[in-house]
């Protein structure tokens, strides 16, 4: 197999988190970059002191992306269980449920913004000159809600759907429109300006995924729907996969409170520098958290273990050098990012500076336990993986912080990130019983999943090697024969109609307790779409083609699905 320095040997899988991985940094990255633009275009053009109010309305904000994800990873999870199973209708429906969901708690989440103005900024005591700016910046996010909501489901969505490219020109036009409005906004109408250009940018971005979709190039289709079972089912669960959005966005009030108690308001900076920092790792990391979602969930479906350990294993590997990058370039660029925030004392940019390095140094091990808490929601372990995002995000760091403050103010920050190096290690001496990955054993040596080149001469050699194992186990000649047969012929014929370019073949064979019981095998391969049943029902067929369909048509089910990137078909061979 071809090597991928990154992201492992070059599989079905590895190519298909590298192409989500790939769209999904470049959408989070740039939402960061935005953020960061918005406070960079404040502390610039107008002060300081506007950076520190929009620090104080910040848990605001993330709490109506914890909302977005609370309506978008749940009926996400369950369409790629759907996919999993086959059922397109499902899928459209939950699609249409979710686009009502987001446009209704939009509206409602819009008109309680205005109601409950003055007392969601009343709940700061600050100077009123600092309020005078988090009014002007609460202002200008009214609108905020209802465009987030939509955003997050359709990304997410086309994510599940393998079309992620979507999502970049999406990302792409946000950035423009918010880079620019940020300019000119900020210079006319101040701090306001920058909450309205972050609106506007996210309405720049639905706009282009609404063209998609009524251009007909989605294979996803709206229509008005509604069940309100369906939608508390997803709810329920949203809200394990979203907890750490929930708990990210209380995690700042508690830096500012243990800051505004054990040291003063100045260094409210610290923690705006920090919390920045912090939302764009966790960026990233729902980036990677996006590649595993779709994946998981729909090989938790098929109950095919193999691939769900071998995209685990590209995960986590992925968690672990992004997270090494990001400590280098953090200890690297910390004396240069309180200044992009408009500090200028040079005590309080040596401080901030230390507070940022002290942070950094067990950031690896939040990615890692991050990638597992939301690993065992996918696999229906939501119980533990709440708890453990509740450990990992805020019972640990809260407890870090405060022995740490009452040293120094770096001893806050690295009680803090020692917090997630803790949670790291309950996690491994809580399931060393089971194992990291709550992987079944018996069902595991049930299971083989073989990567190959889609060449004739791997696949042949396959065959062969599948045809010995499967005889191993007890499986009669005459099925075994068959089994290797089919692994032949779908594999040459993938290669023939490849025309010489290279691709690659996964084949997951799964077998029940019993020598008789079926053989469930299923095949991956991340060339062009190409449904080998279809053709031959249209009559328009080679003869390779013909001899597929003729053998599975005794099955007793065969199916072709498109998903994402990748041709997906399960044959399931009987007693024969």
């Amino acid at each position: 197999m071809n090597r991928l320095s990154f992201f492992g040997p070059k599989t079905v899988i590895s190519t298909r988190f590298r192409s989500v991985f790939t769209a999904a940094m470049f959408s989070m990255v740039s939402a960061y970059t935005l953020i960061l633009t918005d406070n960079v275009a404040a502390g610039q053009l107008v002060s300081e002191e506007a950076v520190m109010s929009m620090t104080l309305v910040f848990p605001l904000i993330t709490f109506i992306i914890f909302v977005s994800y609370l309506i978008a990873d749940g009926l996400v999870m369950m369409i790629s269980y759907a996919m999993g199973r086959g059922d397109r209708r499902q899928v459209d429906n939950l699609f249409s449920l979710g686009v009502l969901s987001a446009l209704g708690t939009g509206i409602l989440f819009t008109a309680g913004m205005y109601l409950l103005r003055q007392d969601i900024l009343s709940f700061w005591h600050i100077s009123p000159h600092l309020m005078s700016y988090a009014s002007d910046y609460y202002n200008g996010l009214l609108f905020y809600a209802p465009l987030m909501f939509l955003n997050v489901f359709f990304y997410t969505v086309f994510v599940a759907e393998g079309q992620e490219r979507v999502c970049v020109i999406g990302s792409v036009c946000a950035f423009m429109v918010n880079v620019v409005l940020d300019i000119l906004l900020c210079l006319h109408i101040g701090v306001m300006g920058v909450s309205i250009a972050t609106s506007c940018g996210l309405g720049a971005s639905i706009l282009v995924q609404l063209y998609f979709l009524h251009g007909h190039r989605s294979r996803l289709h709206f229509h008005w729907y509604w069940n309100t079972r369906e939608v508390l089912r997803g709810i329920f669960f949203s809200f394990y996969h979203s907890l750490d959005t929930l708990l990210l966005a209380i995690l700042p009030v508690a830096l500012t409170h243990c800051v505004l108690a054990h040291f003063d308001e100045a260094h409210i900076i610290v923690v705006t520098v920090v919390v920045n920092l912090l939302t764009l790792i966790i960026a990233i990391y729902t980036g990677i958290v996006d590649c595993l979602q779709p994946m998981i969930c729909q090989y938790h479906a098929e109950n095919n273990l193999h691939s769900i350990q071998k995209t685990m294993t590209t995960g986590i590997r992925v968690t672990s050098l992004v997270s090494l990058l990001l400590i280098a370039a953090g200890m690297a660029g910390a004396g240069i990012l309180p200044q992009l925030f408009g500090v200028k004392d040079a005590q309080m940019v040596a401080e901030v500076a230390a507070a940022v390095r002290c942070f950094l140094i067990f950031i690896v091990f939040l990615g890692c336990t991050l990638m597992y808490s939301n690993y065992y929601i996918y696999i229906e372990r939501r119980n533990y993986g709440a708890l453990l995002k509740a450990i990992l995000l805020l019972g640990l760091p809260w407890l870090g912080m405060e022995i740490g403050a009452s040293s120094s103010l770096n001893g806050m920050f690295l009680g803090t990130s020692a917090a997630f190096l803790a949670a790291f290690g309950l996690n491994c001496w809580w399931t060393r019983q089971e194992g990291l990955l709550f992987l079944d054993t018996d069902i595991l040596s049930r299971q083989y999943s073989y990567d190959v080149d889609c060449t004739a001469n791997a696949v042949v050699a396959l065959s062969q090697q599948v045809e010995q194992v499967l005889a191993g186990r007890g499986i009669s000649p005459r099925r075994c024969n068959r089994v290797a047969l089919l692994i032949e012929e779908i594999g040459v014929h993938a290669s023939e109609r490849a025309a010489g370019i290279p691709f690659q073949m996964e084949f997951s064979i799964l077998l029940g307790k019993r020598p008789d019981d079926d053989i469930t095998m299923i095949i991956r391969d991340n060339g062009a779409p190409y449904d080998i049943f279809q053709k031959t029902e249209q009559g328009k067929y080679t003869f390779r083609e013909y001899f597929i369909d003729s053998i599975t048509t005794s099955f007793p089910r065969r199916t072709y699905w498109i998903s994402g990137d990748e041709n997906r078909m399960i044959l399931v061979v009987g007693s024969l």
